[in-house]
């Protein structure tokens, strides 16, 4: 089941704890946040994500770009 698919507060929640575990992933390990650093779209950064076991939607990770990192910079051009 799609987050398309989910009752509203289910996929808030959905998106809210992918981007909890993206997060901690980003904290943890350095190469990982280098790679999605590195990443030249919200496309690339979901799929490197899933590679990891993250399921999150593009317009999560456009929605919180600015707060992924520390210093709140912007993941992705925009």
């Amino acid at each position: 089941m799609s987050t398309i698919d989910l009752p509203a507060s289910q996929a808030e929640n959905s998106s809210a704890a992918a981007l909890h575990q993206l997060k901690e992933l980003l904290k943890r390990d350095a190469a990982f946040a280098q790679a999605l650093g590195a990443t030249a779209s919200t496309g690339a950064a979901v799929k490197l994500a899933a590679e990891h076991c993250i399921v999150v939607t593009p317009e999560a990770l456009w929605r919180h770009r600015g707060t992924l990192v520390s210093g709140g910079l912007p993941t992705w051009r925009g």
